[in-house]
Protein backbone atom coordinates (compact mmCIF):
# COMPACT_ATOMS: atom_id res chain seq x y z
CA UNK A 1 0.00 0.00 0.00
CA UNK A 2 1.76 3.66 -0.78
CA UNK A 3 2.75 5.72 2.20
CA UNK A 4 1.61 8.64 0.10
CA UNK A 5 -1.00 10.90 1.81
CA UNK A 6 -4.62 11.18 0.36
CA UNK A 7 -6.34 14.15 0.38
CA UNK A 8 -9.81 14.31 -0.52
CA UNK A 9 -11.38 16.97 -3.15
CA UNK A 10 -13.40 18.19 -0.55
CA UNK A 11 -11.09 18.12 2.00
CA UNK A 12 -8.64 21.00 -0.24
CA UNK A 13 -11.69 22.94 -0.80
CA UNK A 14 -12.14 23.52 2.11
CA UNK A 15 -8.91 24.14 2.74
CA UNK A 16 -8.58 26.53 0.07
CA UNK A 17 -11.89 28.28 1.25
CA UNK A 18 -10.77 28.60 5.17
CA UNK A 19 -7.50 29.76 3.70
CA UNK A 20 -9.40 32.75 1.44
CA UNK A 21 -11.17 34.20 4.52
CA UNK A 22 -7.88 34.06 6.68
CA UNK A 23 -6.69 36.36 3.75
CA UNK A 24 -9.85 38.68 3.78
CA UNK A 25 -10.01 38.72 7.28
CA UNK A 26 -6.16 40.03 7.54
CA UNK A 27 -6.92 42.16 4.50
CA UNK A 28 -9.89 43.89 6.74
CA UNK A 29 -8.29 43.89 9.78
CA UNK A 30 -4.88 43.63 10.14
CA UNK A 31 -3.88 42.23 13.61
CA UNK A 32 -0.97 40.65 13.41
CA UNK A 33 0.49 37.80 15.49
CA UNK A 34 4.25 37.16 16.04
CA UNK A 35 4.12 34.29 13.70
CA UNK A 36 1.71 34.80 11.16
CA UNK A 37 2.16 38.78 10.21
CA UNK A 38 5.47 40.01 10.29
CA UNK A 39 7.98 37.13 10.69
CA UNK A 40 8.37 33.79 9.81
CA UNK A 41 10.49 31.14 11.10
CA UNK A 42 10.85 28.10 13.75
CA UNK A 43 11.80 28.35 17.46
CA UNK A 44 11.82 32.08 18.08
CA UNK A 45 14.10 32.68 14.77
CA UNK A 46 13.43 35.92 13.27
CA UNK A 47 13.72 37.12 10.09
CA UNK A 48 11.95 39.51 7.74
CA UNK A 49 8.80 37.31 6.11
CA UNK A 50 8.78 37.90 1.70
CA UNK A 51 5.69 40.07 2.37
CA UNK A 52 6.53 42.44 5.20
CA UNK A 53 10.40 42.75 3.15
CA UNK A 54 8.54 43.72 -0.25
CA UNK A 55 6.26 46.45 1.87
CA UNK A 56 8.97 48.04 3.40
CA UNK A 57 10.98 48.19 0.31
CA UNK A 58 8.21 49.52 -1.91
CA UNK A 59 7.89 52.17 0.79
CA UNK A 60 12.04 52.86 0.58
CA UNK A 61 11.75 52.94 -3.34
CA UNK A 62 8.79 55.54 -3.02
CA UNK A 63 10.41 57.19 -0.27
CA UNK A 64 13.79 57.78 -2.53
CA UNK A 65 12.10 59.30 -5.13
CA UNK A 66 10.37 62.15 -2.93
CA UNK A 67 7.10 61.07 -2.63
CA UNK A 68 4.51 63.56 -1.02
CA UNK A 69 4.03 62.10 1.87
CA UNK A 70 7.48 63.98 3.48
CA UNK A 71 8.67 67.00 4.94
CA UNK A 72 11.59 68.42 4.48
CA UNK A 73 13.47 69.18 7.12
CA UNK A 74 16.81 71.49 7.44
CA UNK A 75 20.19 69.66 8.65
CA UNK A 76 24.05 71.02 8.48
CA UNK A 77 24.59 70.40 5.00
CA UNK A 78 25.57 72.77 2.32
CA UNK A 79 21.76 73.63 0.63
CA UNK A 80 20.89 74.94 -3.62
CA UNK A 81 18.25 77.14 -4.46
CA UNK A 82 17.98 75.15 -7.41
CA UNK A 83 16.95 72.39 -5.75
CA UNK A 84 14.76 71.66 -2.96
CA UNK A 85 16.07 68.43 -1.32
CA UNK A 86 19.49 69.38 -1.52
CA UNK A 87 20.87 69.65 2.43
CA UNK A 88 17.62 68.54 3.21
CA UNK A 89 16.15 65.63 5.58
CA UNK A 90 12.94 63.93 4.21
CA UNK A 91 10.75 63.00 7.11
CA UNK A 92 8.02 61.09 6.69
CA UNK A 93 4.25 63.28 7.63
CA UNK A 94 2.47 60.69 9.78
CA UNK A 95 4.75 58.20 11.96
CA UNK A 96 3.31 56.47 15.25
CA UNK A 97 4.59 57.25 18.73
CA UNK A 98 5.21 54.78 21.46
CA UNK A 99 3.95 57.14 24.14
CA UNK A 100 2.12 54.54 26.88
CA UNK A 101 2.56 51.55 24.69
CA UNK A 102 5.01 50.09 27.12
CA UNK A 103 2.99 46.88 27.73
CA UNK A 104 2.42 46.06 24.13
CA UNK A 105 5.35 47.55 22.45
CA UNK A 106 6.24 44.59 20.73
CA UNK A 107 3.08 44.10 18.78
CA UNK A 108 2.49 47.95 18.21
CA UNK A 109 5.55 48.34 16.25
CA UNK A 110 5.28 44.75 14.28
CA UNK A 111 1.72 46.20 13.07
CA UNK A 112 3.02 49.81 12.73
CA UNK A 113 5.81 48.17 10.23
CA UNK A 114 3.39 46.01 8.63
CA UNK A 115 1.25 49.18 7.51
CA UNK A 116 4.21 51.18 6.27
CA UNK A 117 4.61 52.91 9.04
CA UNK A 118 8.16 53.98 8.37
CA UNK A 119 8.64 56.83 11.52
CA UNK A 120 9.13 55.93 14.92
CA UNK A 121 8.53 58.60 17.22
CA UNK A 122 10.41 57.51 20.99
CA UNK A 123 11.68 58.76 23.90
CA UNK A 124 13.84 58.26 27.10
CA UNK A 125 10.43 58.92 28.82
CA UNK A 126 8.62 56.39 27.46
CA UNK A 127 10.89 53.30 28.48
CA UNK A 128 10.29 51.33 24.89
CA UNK A 129 13.55 51.58 23.56
CA UNK A 130 15.12 48.35 24.93
CA UNK A 131 11.99 46.49 23.67
CA UNK A 132 12.10 48.47 20.02
CA UNK A 133 15.57 47.73 19.44
CA UNK A 134 15.37 44.08 20.03
CA UNK A 135 12.71 43.78 17.80
CA UNK A 136 14.64 45.90 15.40
CA UNK A 137 17.76 43.85 15.63
CA UNK A 138 15.99 40.63 15.08
CA UNK A 139 14.57 41.61 11.88
CA UNK A 140 18.05 43.22 10.33
CA UNK A 141 16.79 46.79 10.69
CA UNK A 142 19.70 47.59 13.09
CA UNK A 143 22.26 45.84 14.40
CA UNK A 144 25.57 45.29 13.79
CA UNK A 145 27.84 47.97 12.05
CA UNK A 146 25.92 48.01 8.40
CA UNK A 147 22.46 46.34 9.18
CA UNK A 148 21.21 43.69 6.94
CA UNK A 149 20.37 44.34 3.23
CA UNK A 150 20.17 48.19 4.25
CA UNK A 151 17.06 47.69 6.06
CA UNK A 152 18.41 50.61 8.45
CA UNK A 153 17.23 53.30 6.42
CA UNK A 154 13.58 52.40 5.78
CA UNK A 155 13.25 53.54 9.06
CA UNK A 156 13.33 57.16 10.58
CA UNK A 157 14.05 57.41 13.97
CA UNK A 158 12.94 60.29 16.01
CA UNK A 159 14.12 60.39 19.44
CA UNK A 160 13.39 62.46 22.10
CA UNK A 161 15.64 63.78 25.24
CA UNK A 162 14.26 63.69 28.97
CA UNK A 163 14.87 66.07 31.51
CA UNK A 164 16.57 64.15 32.91
CA UNK A 165 19.01 63.32 30.27
CA UNK A 166 19.65 67.22 30.00
CA UNK A 167 22.30 68.40 31.31
CA UNK A 168 25.04 71.60 31.75
CA UNK A 169 27.62 69.15 30.66
CA UNK A 170 28.09 68.82 27.03
CA UNK A 171 29.46 65.30 27.30
CA UNK A 172 26.90 64.25 30.11
CA UNK A 173 24.02 65.03 27.10
CA UNK A 174 25.96 62.89 24.67
CA UNK A 175 26.60 60.04 26.90
CA UNK A 176 22.82 59.64 27.10
CA UNK A 177 22.14 60.24 23.40
CA UNK A 178 24.55 56.99 22.91
CA UNK A 179 22.96 55.26 25.79
CA UNK A 180 19.61 54.81 24.06
CA UNK A 181 20.94 54.67 20.41
CA UNK A 182 22.58 51.29 21.96
CA UNK A 183 19.61 50.15 23.22
CA UNK A 184 17.13 50.94 19.46
CA UNK A 185 20.70 48.91 18.13
CA UNK A 186 21.90 51.94 16.80
CA UNK A 187 25.45 51.33 18.06
CA UNK A 188 27.28 50.71 14.58
CA UNK A 189 30.45 52.60 13.74
CA UNK A 190 27.99 53.86 10.52
CA UNK A 191 24.89 54.18 13.31
CA UNK A 192 22.93 56.93 13.12
CA UNK A 193 19.50 58.65 14.40
CA UNK A 194 17.61 61.10 12.00
CA UNK A 195 16.51 63.07 14.89
CA UNK A 196 16.61 63.92 17.95
CA UNK A 197 14.90 66.75 19.92
CA UNK A 198 14.72 68.01 23.39
CA UNK A 199 11.02 66.54 24.84
CA UNK A 200 10.64 69.77 26.89
CA UNK A 201 11.94 73.06 28.25
CA UNK A 202 11.43 72.09 31.70
CA UNK A 203 14.27 72.70 32.74
CA UNK A 204 16.60 75.71 32.95
CA UNK A 205 18.30 77.78 30.28
CA UNK A 206 21.07 76.58 31.22
CA UNK A 207 20.40 73.34 30.75
CA UNK A 208 18.38 73.52 27.84
CA UNK A 209 21.24 75.56 25.58
CA UNK A 210 23.73 73.21 26.87
CA UNK A 211 21.76 70.45 25.81
CA UNK A 212 21.02 72.11 22.05
CA UNK A 213 24.58 72.61 21.65
CA UNK A 214 25.17 69.03 22.59
CA UNK A 215 23.05 68.03 20.27
CA UNK A 216 24.44 70.19 17.10
CA UNK A 217 27.89 68.85 18.02
CA UNK A 218 26.35 65.38 17.23
CA UNK A 219 25.16 66.25 14.37
CA UNK A 220 28.25 67.71 13.05
CA UNK A 221 29.59 64.33 13.90
CA UNK A 222 27.50 62.36 12.01
CA UNK A 223 25.78 60.85 14.38
CA UNK A 224 22.21 62.89 14.14
CA UNK A 225 20.69 64.19 10.94
CA UNK A 226 18.85 66.87 12.29
CA UNK A 227 18.06 68.86 15.54
CA UNK A 228 14.26 69.46 17.02
CA UNK A 229 12.62 70.31 19.93
CA UNK A 230 8.99 69.46 21.71
CA UNK A 231 6.72 71.97 23.56
CA UNK A 232 8.48 74.93 23.15
CA UNK A 233 7.12 78.15 22.97
CA UNK A 234 8.10 81.30 21.46
CA UNK A 235 10.16 82.34 24.80
CA UNK A 236 12.32 79.34 24.78
CA UNK A 237 12.52 79.18 21.02
CA UNK A 238 14.22 82.90 20.89
CA UNK A 239 16.74 81.42 23.46
CA UNK A 240 18.47 79.43 20.85
CA UNK A 241 18.29 82.05 18.28
CA UNK A 242 19.92 84.55 21.27
CA UNK A 243 22.34 82.22 22.05
CA UNK A 244 23.87 82.41 18.24
CA UNK A 245 22.59 78.73 17.15
CA UNK A 246 20.48 77.77 15.06
CA UNK A 247 16.83 77.41 14.85
CA UNK A 248 15.63 73.59 15.88
CA UNK A 249 14.63 71.73 12.43
CA UNK A 250 11.10 70.93 14.06
CA UNK A 251 9.36 71.83 17.40
CA UNK A 252 6.71 68.97 18.25
CA UNK A 253 3.99 69.98 20.54
CA UNK A 254 0.46 69.69 21.03
CA UNK A 255 -1.17 71.10 18.17
CA UNK A 256 -4.59 71.02 16.64
CA UNK A 257 -7.58 72.43 15.58
CA UNK A 258 -8.05 73.38 19.24
CA UNK A 259 -5.29 74.93 19.98
CA UNK A 260 -3.39 75.76 17.06
CA UNK A 261 -0.25 77.67 18.99
CA UNK A 262 -0.54 80.70 16.17
CA UNK A 263 2.30 82.49 17.78
CA UNK A 264 4.51 79.45 17.50
CA UNK A 265 3.80 78.68 14.02
CA UNK A 266 4.06 82.27 12.85
CA UNK A 267 8.09 82.01 14.26
CA UNK A 268 7.93 78.78 12.51
CA UNK A 269 7.43 80.38 9.18
CA UNK A 270 9.98 83.37 10.12
CA UNK A 271 12.69 80.85 11.05
CA UNK A 272 12.02 77.59 8.49
CA UNK A 273 11.15 75.82 11.68
CA UNK A 274 8.62 72.29 10.76
CA UNK A 275 6.02 71.69 13.21
CA UNK A 276 4.71 67.99 14.09
CA UNK A 277 1.39 67.22 15.82
CA UNK A 278 1.24 65.26 18.98
CA UNK A 279 -0.38 64.40 21.89
CA UNK A 280 -4.13 64.06 20.35
CA UNK A 281 -5.19 61.49 22.89
CA UNK A 282 -6.93 63.86 25.53
CA UNK A 283 -8.85 65.53 22.98
CA UNK A 284 -11.99 63.25 23.15
CA UNK A 285 -12.19 62.72 27.07
CA UNK A 286 -14.21 65.00 29.38
CA UNK A 287 -11.58 67.60 29.70
CA UNK A 288 -11.23 68.49 25.77
CA UNK A 289 -13.64 70.64 24.19
CA UNK A 290 -17.16 69.41 23.86
CA UNK A 291 -18.62 71.39 22.03
CA UNK A 292 -16.44 71.88 19.24
CA UNK A 293 -15.12 67.96 19.16
CA UNK A 294 -19.09 67.37 18.17
CA UNK A 295 -18.54 69.62 15.13
CA UNK A 296 -15.39 67.53 14.31
CA UNK A 297 -16.87 64.16 14.70
CA UNK A 298 -19.64 66.00 12.75
CA UNK A 299 -16.98 66.18 9.94
CA UNK A 300 -15.81 62.91 10.64
CA UNK A 301 -19.29 61.07 9.70
CA UNK A 302 -19.86 62.97 6.46
CA UNK A 303 -16.51 61.18 5.30
CA UNK A 304 -17.04 58.24 6.97
CA UNK A 305 -13.88 58.49 8.18
CA UNK A 306 -13.03 58.02 12.52
CA UNK A 307 -12.49 61.45 14.32
CA UNK A 308 -8.59 60.57 14.86
CA UNK A 309 -8.18 60.45 10.83
CA UNK A 310 -9.89 63.96 10.52
CA UNK A 311 -7.33 64.91 12.98
CA UNK A 312 -4.39 63.65 10.76
CA UNK A 313 -5.98 65.11 7.36
CA UNK A 314 -5.76 68.58 8.97
CA UNK A 315 -2.45 68.06 10.57
CA UNK A 316 -1.48 67.02 6.51
CA UNK A 317 -3.05 69.51 4.81
CA UNK A 318 -1.85 72.22 6.95
CA UNK A 319 1.87 71.29 6.08
CA UNK A 320 2.62 69.58 9.38
CA UNK A 321 4.38 66.31 10.46
CA UNK A 322 2.18 63.88 12.72
CA UNK A 323 2.75 61.38 15.50
CA UNK A 324 -0.61 59.70 16.10
CA UNK A 325 -0.80 56.92 19.08
CA UNK A 326 -3.08 53.77 19.76
CA UNK A 327 -2.27 50.78 21.99
CA UNK A 328 -2.72 47.07 20.81
CA UNK A 329 -5.03 45.94 23.96
CA UNK A 330 -8.10 45.41 21.42
CA UNK A 331 -8.76 44.72 18.38
CA UNK A 332 -10.11 48.67 17.72
CA UNK A 333 -6.87 49.49 19.19
CA UNK A 334 -4.56 47.54 16.56
CA UNK A 335 -6.86 48.41 13.77
CA UNK A 336 -6.24 52.68 14.78
CA UNK A 337 -2.43 51.82 13.96
CA UNK A 338 -3.51 51.06 10.47
CA UNK A 339 -6.36 53.84 9.96
CA UNK A 340 -4.57 56.88 10.84
CA UNK A 341 -1.17 55.85 9.32
CA UNK A 342 -0.50 58.22 6.22
CA UNK A 343 -1.78 54.62 3.45
CA UNK A 344 -5.01 54.65 6.22
CA UNK A 345 -5.91 58.45 5.71
CA UNK A 346 -4.85 58.29 1.93
CA UNK A 347 -8.04 56.54 1.37
CA UNK A 348 -10.19 58.82 2.45
CA UNK A 349 -11.46 61.79 0.28
CA UNK A 350 -9.24 65.39 1.36
CA UNK A 351 -11.08 67.62 3.62
CA UNK A 352 -12.59 71.04 1.65
CA UNK A 353 -11.38 74.40 2.24
CA UNK A 354 -14.87 74.91 3.74
CA UNK A 355 -14.26 72.01 6.12
CA UNK A 356 -10.54 73.24 7.07
CA UNK A 357 -12.23 77.08 7.90
CA UNK A 358 -14.59 74.85 9.95
CA UNK A 359 -11.69 73.25 11.78
CA UNK A 360 -9.49 76.02 12.37
CA UNK A 361 -12.51 78.05 13.48
CA UNK A 362 -12.60 75.65 16.79
CA UNK A 363 -9.43 77.05 18.19
CA UNK A 364 -10.07 77.42 21.85
CA UNK A 365 -6.43 77.72 23.17
CA UNK A 366 -6.69 74.02 24.80
CA UNK A 367 -4.16 74.22 27.01
CA UNK A 368 -1.62 70.98 28.03
CA UNK A 369 -2.55 71.47 31.89
CA UNK A 370 -6.44 71.57 31.33
CA UNK A 371 -6.35 68.57 28.98
CA UNK A 372 -4.27 66.58 31.97
CA UNK A 373 -1.43 65.87 29.64
CA UNK A 374 1.53 64.63 30.77
CA UNK A 375 3.87 63.76 27.79
CA UNK A 376 7.70 64.82 28.33
CA UNK A 377 6.91 65.79 32.12
CA UNK A 378 5.37 64.81 35.41
CA UNK A 379 2.33 65.81 37.77
CA UNK A 380 4.83 67.84 39.50
CA UNK A 381 5.49 70.01 36.69
CA UNK A 382 1.82 71.17 36.01
CA UNK A 383 0.79 74.20 38.13
CA UNK A 384 -2.99 74.31 37.12
CA UNK A 385 -5.73 74.42 34.37
CA UNK A 386 -3.92 77.03 32.17
CA UNK A 387 -0.51 75.53 32.48
CA UNK A 388 0.90 74.89 29.12
CA UNK A 389 4.54 73.86 28.42
CA UNK A 390 4.92 76.50 25.26
CA UNK A 391 4.48 78.93 27.91
CA UNK A 392 7.25 77.76 30.34
CA UNK A 393 10.22 79.69 30.89
CA UNK A 394 13.24 79.77 33.66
Amino acid sequence: MSNRPRFSIVGVLLFLLFHHALMALSLQYPILSRRDALLTGMSGTLMLSPQLEQRLTNFAKAFENKRPDSILLRTNEPTDPSNPYKGKLQMPTVGYSFYKTKDNVDECLRIALFNEVAMIDVATQYGTNDAIGQILRDLGITGGNVPTKGMRNLVFFHHKISNSDQSASIKEVKQNVRREMRKLGLDGKKSFLDLVSIHSPLTDKERRLTSYRALLELQEEGIIKAVGVCNYGVGTLNEIIEAGMPAPAINQLELSPFNQHKDVVAWALKHDMKLSCAAWSKLSSVNGPQKEWDILAGIAKQKSATKAQILVLWALQMGYNCVPRSGAGSKLEKLAILENSYKGVNRIEALTEEELDILNGLDVGLTAGHLGRRDGWDDDDVSGDDWDPTNFVK
